[in-house]
């Protein structure tokens, strides 16, 4: 036997000694699984030993994996990322192996095809009860199958699996049909039975790997940016691009040729996404581009598709991956590219178990692997624009909408001239608009970014509003599904129709607006036109919804930022924002940017093709320097003047700032920790400390909050500043601490 070190999947600052036969050739990064307490737990083998523990006293490792381990680039950036978050490297690494049945072995998984030779009669009754038989059709679009009494009839279940076969792969398994066609087993059985679907052979598998491209016409301004990119690729090098292109400008067509030269080179790419709402929408014109099908790679995945896409992930198999922020986490083979897509986006920034920013950890991923890595947005983060000046990023402007599209005309309505009415939140001017908008029959999109029917229900006897037991929050209701709840910890209850504090009966009413109430009034003033609502409330119907706005099956779409960004909708010439102000108050640093962009992205939805668009954006405050960047159009001079401010208070970019985060039931004993915490910070001239104060948001899920905010320079090593403070510091087991290194969030 001989002595290792083995850093777990877990909650833990260090790696443990274990024993392993001497036989067993194992280095640095191999997978292994190792006792520990009364648990079994997954690890890799780590740096040697700085223990001083005999090795007959050692406990063995149970199970060794040969076939898998961590490059020397990962592990790199594991130790990267645990300093840089400060935060415990077992917990960076159970970032990378979540679950132990990710190594699992994979059953074999048959694929079908559609069999388009076979056009013999079936012998099966239509359900219809019309007293033809179901046949097989062979069409243009593929097979399906159909009435003999009347060809166009098509049982629902089977259309629905036939019509995957119809556009881009035409191969797939049991359980990807199952799952996006959402039918049970006995249907595909069935039409496996009847020789509908067959056995996909080896050679078509072979197939379906290959790369079919469809080459896109790309105007000057995209080639350009397009050979920068490849450039870097066939180099090997790291660099830092940012396609800063204005909306339906084409950046999506310019990194599409870079990841063309990436497979081209038998390379993996990764593209990251904001929303998993996008991904779809991606997937689609992928598809359509490559002719290959993408892995995607999300919370919503099933056990068994989980394990088969990190596995094929492993062992280079998906050559192209789209996902979210744990996407980042996947064990890449020969990783050659990636995509921060909406790079801007605040939903990057993860803030909850680990936290971390995931497009400054996606750049240091590249930094590791030396390759480049391509950030794309309308409206770039500030911490980008000022890379881009120090020249750490390299710009690629696409200053023009692509083909005859022009850019969208944006204008406010000023709300203190509209006249009030009660309970109505669209201002005539904007009604107008969405008439004539209906009358050439093209479509409006209406934007409020507040989920639910109303954000406050108050009694009109004595004023109580209705709050959640758990948080500082009030309960939002919701009539679409007809509940109150909290959007901080998703406390929820039935409606009720007197008040709790008064007892007053009846006396409850709505106060604001949310979008199911904005729906409500668009269906009393628009009543013929066809209408939707988009939410992440009702994420599961997105992409149908989404689909049905592409091809104008809709009139008026109303939806949260989840239709802001990432969409393009041929027929959409009129944007309305109803309250443009929400979200510019609120004391966060970053409050006018992100106003900004949010606004910028959903006003560029409208008119994308030939047809002019107009956005309106309905405001109190029409001279803020937000709206009237975006009224005007100058969003350097809005990013000029952001800089300045920030520059002025030394605030990031500029400057740094970490939070502290401390909770716990007993509000006593967090209060006398955070003294005791605040006694002993260190001396410095280099770091500020503000606080402890209670955070804007004291109570959330039953925890008391208080905070610390650090303030540092643009320089200074943030973190060996709290190393010196948190070392040997002795916290009570019941409070949580939580250290939040370049907060983006301050509630």
């Amino acid at each position: 036997m001989k002595k290792v070190s083995v850093l777990l999947a877990m909650n833990t600052p260090k790696a443990y000694d274990y024993s392993i036969s001497d036989s067993l050739d194992v280095k640095l990064g191999d997978f292994v699984k190792v006792p520990f307490r009364n648990r079994e737990i997954m690890g890799i083998i780590w740096d040697k030993s700085l223990e001083g523990i005999e090795e007959s006293k050692l406990k063995e490792v149970i199970e060794y994996y040969p076939t898998y381990k961590l490059s020397n680039n990962v592990i790199n950036f594991i130790k990267f990322f645990s300093r840089y978050n400060y935060t415990f490297l077992g917990r960076v690494l159970k970032l990378f192996i979540p679950h132990s049945y990710l190594i699992e072995k994979n059953k074999t998984l048959l694929k079908y095809k559609v069999n388009n030779e076979n056009t013999n009669k079936i012998t099966r009754v239509c359900p219809t009860g019309c007293g033809g038989e179901l046949s097989l059709k062979v069409s243009r679009f593929g097979a399906f199958v159909g009435c003999t009494n009347y060809p166009d009839t098509k049982t629902k279940a089977r259309k629905s699996v036939l019509s995957l076969f119809e556009v881009g792969n035409k191969i797939l398994s049991s359980s990807e049909i199952i799952e996006k066609a959402n039918v049970s087993y006995s249907v595909i059985k069935k039409l496996i039975e009847e020789n509908i679907l067959i056995e996909a052979s080896a050679k078509d598998l072979e197939n379906l790997t290959k790369l079919i491209t469809k080459k896109l016409d790309l105007n000057k301004d995209q080639y350009s940016a397009a050979e920068s990119i490849i450039k870097s690729i066939n180099g090997n090098t790291f660099e830092r691009f940012l396609i800063d292109g204005v909306t339906g400008s084409g950046k999506t067509e310019v990194y599409f040729e870079a990841i063309e030269k990436a497979l081209e080179e038998n390379k993996q790419s990764l593209i990251l996404l904001p929303e998993i709402s996008l991904t779809e929408t991606l997937f689609d014109r992928i598809r359509r581009r490559f002719g290959l099908e993408p892995s995607m790679w999300h919370s919503d995945l099933s056990k068994k598709k989980r394990r088969e896409i990190w596995q094929n992930v492993y062992n280079g198999n998906s050559k192209l991956i789209i996902g979210a922020r744990s996407s980042l986490f996947l064990p890449f083979k020969n990783l050659g590219l990636i995509i921060i897509d909406e790079e801007h986006d605040h939903s990057y920034k993860q803030q909850e178990g680990v936290i971390y920013h995931a497009r400054d950890m996606a750049i240091s991923l590249a930094s590791f692997e030396k390759i480049p890595v391509v950030m794309v947005s309308a409206t770039p983060s500030l911490e980008t624009v000022l890379n881009i000046q120090e020249g750490k990023y390299k710009k690629l402007l696409l200053p023009e909408r692509i083909g005859n599209a022009v850019l969208p005309v944006i204008d406010f309505i000023d709300m203190r001239d509209e006249e009030y009415v009660k309970n109505q939140w669209l201002s005539e001017k904007l009604k107008l608009e969405i008439e004539e908008t209906l009358s050439r029959g093209e479509q409006s999109l209406i934007f409020l970014n507040r989920r639910g029917y109303a954000p406050i229900t108050l009694c009109k006897s004595c004023g109580h509003r209705l709050e959640c037991p758990k948080c500082d929050s009030y309960l939002v209701e919701h009539k679409f599904n007809p509940k109150l709840i909290c959007h901080q910890c998703g406390f929820t209850i039935k409606p009720i129709s007197s008040c709790p504090e008064c007892e007053s009966e009846n006396s409850l009413i709505a106060y604001g607006p949310g979008i199911e109430r904005i729906t409500d009034e668009v269906l009393i003033a628009f009543p013929s036109a066809r209408i939707a609502t988009l939410s992440s409330d009702n994420s599961k119907d997105s992409h149908k919804i989404l689909k049905d706005m592409k091809k104008g099956s809709i009139d008026i779409l109303i939806g949260t930022q989840i239709i802001s960004k990432g969409h393009h909708f041929p027929l959409l010439t009129c944007v309305g924002v109803i309250d443009a102000d929400l979200g510019m108050a609120n004391g966060d640093l970053r409050a006018a940017e992100r106003t900004y962009q949010l606004l910028h992205q959903v006003s560029g939805r409208t008119g994308r093709e030939k047809r002019p668009g107009k956005a309106f954006l309905q405001t109190y405050f029409p001279t803020h320097p937000v709206i009237k960047s975006l009224v005007e159009g100058k969003k350097e001079k809005f990013q000029e003047a952001e800089l300045k401010t920030r520059e002025n208070n030394n605030l990031p970019p500029y400057g740094r700032l970490a939070s502290i985060i401390l909770s716990d039931t007993n509000s006593f004993k967090l209060i006398e920790f955070c003294n005791k915490l605040k006694k002993s910070i260190p001396n410095s001239d280099e770091v500020i400390v503000l606080g402890p104060v209670p955070a804007p948001m004291t109570k959330v899920r039953g925890r008391t909050r208080y905070r610390f905010l650090l303030k540092s320079g643009k320089e200074t090593n943030i973190q060996k500043y709290l190393d010196f403070w948190m070392n040997n510091l002795k916290k009570p087991s019941s409070i949580r601490l939580t250290v939040d290194i370049d907060p983006y969030y301050f509630l």
